[in-house]
């Protein structure tokens, strides 16, 4: 009581106060200029350069040159970007200097205005916070650090005033995450209202100015609300339950990514941002549907779902689930933005999914996918309760009891949950260093340690079977043949086919370097015969199985086959091809689980055998479902023959990205002279 009663708390409030008029302005202007970038590269070009809307390829370049920009500002300009999104909403840690402002603005604007899949809160956050503190110090350069503290949560909070809806709703957003209680709370919190006050009236009156837009989430149209029932009250449960796992899994894509990012952070997140457009390609050429419901933060595209949500098919809400899931992971791993509004979108989604359950109604379903996917993924319960109820005016009230449960049970098995990610982690903030725990000492003379960096060569086969096993994906996608015509798609494939084979001849090598010296020099030559060393012989099928598939794609292109013809150069090959893989794939295992040791983790190499033959089954389907008919010519399934194409490719897509993942220092493999460990 004596510091507020204090002068110079006195003074703090009218700064505060005035703060919020620069802050908010700032922010409003950055929002604004998203959204024009937003609406120009998506809407306005494409009618510019073709003459109509985007086509369906059209983010795929533009989420590329996202994840280059993005990439580059990060590894080159100070500040790091600012906090990595894949560890949830983060607060502390000293606002950003004026160096590090310049980072966060940029990664911010290329990451929201380009495609990727985070929201602004984040940065928004950061950039108030730092104005803050700027203002502080060019007043007093030797301002004691809880005038800093409270002019910069001051300064955040001015900033995100009214983009969640209430300047109260992002003031406890803000408090919540930095765990503010006690006495500090009444110090922080009261000019921090007061610059959330004067911020949201400075957005309000900008909106009506400038008639840009308010930037504020809301739902014009809200389902109605029905009381609570004992089977709504069940199915929150199973709501909170399903919100947590969906959680967990987009934050170990995101973790489990962000080593591989810090390898090579240029390259790799270029790649995530491809990967981000095929998604949202694949999206709209499978549903029907905008590419822009599975990119951005959803917090444009939440409004429109929810008022047509009964014009969503089931199966066109999984699909936008799944693609978003992806996209959200993978854009958490590299890109900077915001967490929020992305988990409200999935969760959202969710709950109309769910709502055609028995005793289920759609405000109860999307109450409580919102708030278990916040509290998934925030991990502040208080938060996104009101993140859920708030949101849905009057009718929040109603489906209030449900919400609750829903976060509670989220936020409870969130909780429990192991920590998800490989062993091998990285701090936010790290500018690209990888921190692996200290190596546990075992007394077991059969077994050898691989952990270890990643060479050259390493590197260079896992990302050519990502090009090919990306390649094979898309020539698989539902309606990419129609959008391109069956050349291309045929072509698709060969191309994919060759990525492969470079890849399994650089494998092949490695091996027949691996092989035991013969004399007193090392072997040289480039084939050798070891048909009992299992790496060998693994390496050896799977080269002579992307022969084959390079043999039956490159005939396929052909044109007028007989089915005689089709069926002994195209089906015959590509049979032969996927027995090869299921072969090599499964001595691969076999030999990688000479590692697995009981109540210990599994070596990657165990995992990535796994995913291999799972793929060689998928592979070895699509095979046998491409029988060409001989009285018809036809395929005995093609439908079939593509879903199998596709689930094997993704499966090889994912293999290959955790061999650029780091070995935890845990796992071993059993020592064994004479092969490649």
């Amino acid at each position: 009581m004596v510091v507020i009663r204090s002068r110079p708390y006195i003074a703090a409030l009218v700064l505060a106060a005035v703060l919020g008029v620069p802050v908010s302005i700032i922010a409003y202007g950055f929002l604004a200029f998203v959204a024009a970038l937003q609406r120009f590269v998506f809407n306005e070009l494409p009618n510019q350069v073709l003459g109509g809307p985007a086509p369906a390829w059209w983010p795929v370049p533009w989420l590329a040159l996202c994840g280059l920009l993005t990439a580059l500002t990060i590894r080159y300009l100070p500040g790091n970007g600012g906090h990595s999104p894949a560890f949830g909403f983060k607060t502390g840690g000293g606002p950003p200097t004026g160096q590090e402002l310049v980072g966060i603005v940029l990664a911010a604007l290329t990451t929201l205005s380009l495609g990727a899949v985070l929201g602004p809160e984040g940065p928004l956050i950061a950039i108030g916070g730092g104005l803050g503190a700027l203002a502080v110090r060019l007043v007093k350069k030797d301002a004691p650090p809880m005038s800093l503290t409270i002019m910069a949560s001051a300064g955040s909070f001015a900033a995100i005033s009214t983009l969640l809806g209430s300047p109260v709703l992002g003031a406890f957003l803000i408090m919540e995450a930095a765990g503010i209680g006690g006495m500090t709370l009444s110090l922080v919190a009261l000019p921090g209202l007061i610059a959330s006050g004067v911020g949201a009236l400075v957005f309000v009156g900008l909106d009506g100015w400038t008639g840009l837009g308010s930037f504020s989430l809301a739902l014009p149209v809200v389902p109605p609300a029905v009381s609570p029932t004992l089977a709504t009250m069940g199915w929150a449960v199973i709501m909170g339950a399903v919100g947590a796992l969906l959680g967990w899994l987009i934050r170990w894509v995101a973790l489990s990514l962000r080593p591989v990012v810090h390898l090579n952070r240029v390259l790799v997140t270029s790649a995530l941002g491809l990967l981000i457009g095929l998604t949202a390609m694949a999206y709209q050429l499978i549903s029907g549907h905008s590419f822009t419901q599975v990119l951005f933060s959803g917090q444009d595209a939440l409004p429109e779902l929810v008022e047509h949500a009964a014009d969503y098919p089931l199966a066109v809400l999984v699909l936008l689930i799944a693609c978003k899931t992806l996209v959200y992971g993978l854009s958490l791993s590299a890109f900077r933005g915001g967490p929020v509004f992305p988990s409200m979108f999935i969760g959202a989604a969710l709950g109309i999914a769910a709502s055609g359950l028995p005793g289920m109604n759609l405000a109860a379903g999307i109450g409580m996918g919102m708030g278990a996917m916040c509290a998934a993924m925030l991990r502040l319960p208080l938060t996104s309760t009101l993140l859920a109820t708030l949101l849905l005016g009057v009718d929040g009230v109603a489906v209030t009891p449900q919400v609750v449960v829903a976060v509670a049970v989220a936020f409870v098995i969130t909780n429990a949950l192991p920590v998800p990610g490989p062993t091998a982690s990285v701090t936010p903030d790290d500018p690209g260093g990888v921190q692996h725990q200290a190596p546990l000492r075992a007394n077991h003379a059969t077994e050898i340690s691989s952990a270890g960096p990643l060479t050259a060569r390493d590197r260079r086969i896992a990302w050519l079977f990502i090009i090919g096993s990306s390649l094979f994906a898309l020539g698989a996608v539902p309606f990419y043949a129609e959008a391109v015509g069956l050349h291309w798609c045929g072509l698709t494939f060969f191309v994919g086919s060759l990525f492969f084979t470079c890849a399994a001849f650089l494998q092949y090598r490695e091996a027949v370097d691996a092989l035991p010296a013969m004399g007193s020099s090392r072997r040289q030559s480039l084939w050798a015969w070891a048909p009992r060393n299992l790496v060998w012989l693994a390496g050896a099928l799977q080269l002579a199985g992307t022969l084959w598939f390079n043999w039956s794609t490159a005939n396929a292109l052909l044109v007028n086959l007989s089915a005689a013809l089709a069926e002994q150069r195209v089906w015959r090959p590509d049979a032969l091809g996927s027995v090869a893989f299921l072969a090599s794939s499964a001595v691969a295992l076999h030999y990688a689980g000479r590692g697995t040791i009981e109540g210990r983790p599994r070596p990657r190499a165990w995992k990535i055998g796994v995913i291999n033959v799972a793929g060689s089954v998928a592979f070895g389907i699509s095979a046998a479902a491409a029988f060409v008919i001989p009285s018809s010519g036809d395929l005995w399934n093609a439908e079939l023959s593509n879903l199998g194409t596709l689930v094997g490719a993704l499966c090889f897509l994912a293999g290959a990205v955790l061999m650029l993942s780091p070995e935890s220092t845990d796992a071993t493999v059993p020592a064994d002279p004479g092969t490649h460990p």
